[in-house]
């Protein structure tokens, strides 16, 4: 941990990050302590982690993610936890609780997923349960910028400000006076952020090798102006539509300018969420369905390898999703392999900037590869608002966060 510590240093010295506390690090450093960070960007992680100054924490992260080839012995080493995304995980909750049962220091990213556009994404009200029980230290860790300088949507790194807050919002004795419902709203208070919202009065230039428009059309497919789907494409710093003609430049600031049309959304983050509300009108129709060509994986277990020789396929075929559920028919060395996976148990079909969809489902972690390159983000958007329909509490927890302006522009 020393090591990596101060290798993330080095990196956290070349991004220029800026770190500022409302409490003394030193005064908590023997004690029992969850870190709840923010997740706008792919190097939260190298961002905050660094800036707890804690030696001894132990960082919860997903499982499919430590199982890449040449992470997973060191991620062992320095006491990751994996995790089940969205489900029920007690052998990870078990880790946990032994961690602060040594006065250790636990890493959470409650949102369990990097931000898609740049702002919070829901937590899961339980969080606030395993708060409550805790009785540890509570650090919240929010970031300003960092989803502007290495955004989910393209792998190319911006130079601009990054700004790293720490604040202790909870001690043990506050914690046995709060209810869940308390500490679930005064964490997502804390722990909120939106980068195009800041940067809108902060003014930070954000410039890399690409134009900050480039590859945006995998997180946007719908046009503000004409609605048409699948239409967009970028040209150099531009969002055009191939329908109707709309388009508009991204600046160095993440300003939408230069707008050539009836309508547009103030920002990205604002633009994504009204394609949400679309897609959440869409899937209450019975006649929603939504199809891809191509193979059901999972991922090897039994020795570690690079992408994709890390997949396992289970299933070459169609994949359906319509608001009762997803399925995927197909076949399997001649032999029919046919998998049916419900909408309660399915939260997410989570985009990858590699070009497939992953989810978890009882445990069990897989991958949907499709046979060519397209946009995916929809399916990301209507699995969530399908599982939205079976879930009220999940449901809930995204109306928190998922407000679109712009929808009641249109509307």
């Amino acid at each position: 941990m020393t090591a990596c510590m101060w290798i993330a240093g080095i990196f956290n010295r070349i991004y220029g990050v800026k770190y500022s506390y409302d409490y003394d690090p030193e005064k908590i450093s023997s004690q029992p302590v969850i870190l709840l960070s923010s997740h706008a960007s792919r190097l939260e992680f190298l961002y905050t982690i660094y800036g707890f100054k804690r030696y001894d924490v132990n960082v919860v992260c997903g499982y499919q993610n430590i199982l890449q080839k040449g992470l997973y012995n060191l991620f062992i080493r320095l006491g990751v936890i994996s995790k089940y995304l969205y489900q029920p995980d007690f052998v990870c909750v078990k880790s946990m609780m032994r961690v602060l049962k040594r006065n250790g220091a636990l890493g959470l990213f409650p949102e369990g997923i990097q931000s898609t556009s740049g702002s919070t994404h829901p937590i899961n009200p339980a969080t606030a349960g395993f708060i409550k029980r805790s009785k540890a230290n509570i650090v919240v860790c929010t970031t300003e910028g960092a989803y502007l300088a290495t955004n989910r949507y393209s792998s190319d790194r911006k130079k601009g400000y990054i700004g790293v807050k720490y604040s202790l919002v909870f001690t043990p004795e506050m914690l046995e006076e709060l209810t869940e419902e308390q500490i679930y709203r005064t964490v997502l208070d804390k722990i909120s952020y939106n980068d195009f919202t800041f940067n809108k009065t902060a003014r930070n230039k954000y410039i890399g090798k690409k134009p900050n428009a480039f590859e945006i059309d995998k997180i946007l497919y719908l046009c503000p102006d004409c609605m048409a789907e699948h239409t967009l494409r970028v040209e150099n710093d531009r969002v055009v539509c191939g329908k109707c003609g709309f388009s508009v430049r991204i600046n160095e600031y993440y300003d939408l300018t230069e707008v050539k049309g009836m309508e547009c959304p103030s920002d990205i983050d604002q633009w994504y969420k009204w394609q949400r509300s679309c897609v959440a009108d869409q899937i209450r129709s019975d006649g929603f369905v939504m199809s891809l060509e191509g193979s059901l994986c999972t991922l090897h277990l039994d020795k570690l390898r690079k992408p994709p020789k890390n997949r396992i396929v289970l299933s070459v075929g169609t994949a359906r999703l319509t608001n009762k559920g997803l399925s995927f028919s197909g076949k399997l060395d001649g032999e029919n392999a046919d998998y049916d996976f419900s909408a309660e148990s399915v939260f997410s079909l989570t985009f990858s900037t590699k070009g497939y969809l992953e989810f978890y489902c009882n445990n069990d972690y897989y991958m949907i590869v499709p046979d060519k390159e397209q946009c995916l983000i929809k399916w990301t958007l209507a699995a969530e608002e399908i599982h939205n329909l079976y879930d009220e509490a999940w449901n809930s927890a995204c109306g928190d966060v998922y407000e679109s302006e712009f929808r009641k522009v249109r509307s």
